[in-house]
């Protein structure tokens, strides 16, 4: 597919992080629920049992949870691409390439100079940032302008952000209506995690609370 130009996809992201936001009343109930269970002692098998409701079976949870991803294939799910492999222009990401999968998911990559290098990062001027996704994502407390573009590819800005920002970009394609990748987490449960609403589950990469881990097992 070509790269497409979307001069609405800020305030289109901003829509989805409301419609996201919104959905965490269907949830409510399953948080209460968790932590009622907490507080009364139960220990961490009953709440990763609770952790792998439904949609998370659904996206193969399971796999990461036995630490089974040699076939990140099996079941329903794949792993996602890297940091690196969303932050530089110039390769692929799943049938796109990666300007056109920053613009597939509704946030703009950047705009290319004239006369620039389209697989140059540095030929581009601005697009989305930190202020265009969800505010928990944003680990570290950097100011709501960076641009999504250099947490991922600038380790030093914070590896926490970098990380869950990416996660969010893999389940935002994940996500697209008949997208053949189906990503290990949903966008919600990458929110939730950012939140404290849900941790990373017994017997997963990086349990009880290493998501720098976590997630480097669910992508490429």
């Amino acid at each position: 597919m070509n790269d497409i130009d979307n001069s609405s996809s800020a305030s289109n992201s901003t829509a989805d992080v409301e419609r996201a936001q919104g959905r965490y009343g269907s949830d409510a109930a399953f948080v209460a629920r968790r932590r009622q269970l907490a507080k009364l002692g139960f220990g961490a098998p009953v709440l990763a049992t609770l952790a792998s409701r439904p949609v998370f079976a659904g996206q193969c949870l399971s796999n990461m949870m036995s630490g089974n991803l040699s076939n990140p294939n099996r079941g329903n799910c794949a792993k996602g691409w890297s940091p690196g492999g969303w932050g530089q222009p110039g390769g692929n990401v799943h049938i796109y390439t990666t300007v056109g999968a920053w613009a597939a998911i509704g946030l703009p990559y950047g705009t290319l100079k004239s006369g620039g290098q389209a697989n140059k990062y540095e030929d581009y001027t601005g697009g989305a940032t930190l202020n265009d996704v969800h505010g928990a994502l944003n680990k570290n407390s950097l100011p709501t302008s960076t641009l999504l573009r250099a947490v991922l590819t600038t380790p030093q800005l914070g590896q926490v952000t970098r990380h869950f920002v990416c996660a969010y970009l893999n389940a935002k394609l994940s996500g697209l209506s008949g997208s053949t990748f189906m990503s290990i987490l949903t966008t919600q449960q990458v929110l939730d995690m950012a939140s404290g609403l849900i941790g990373i589950p017994a017997g997963a990469p990086g349990y009880p609370g290493n998501f720098n881990t976590f997630f480097d097992s669910t992508w490429q």
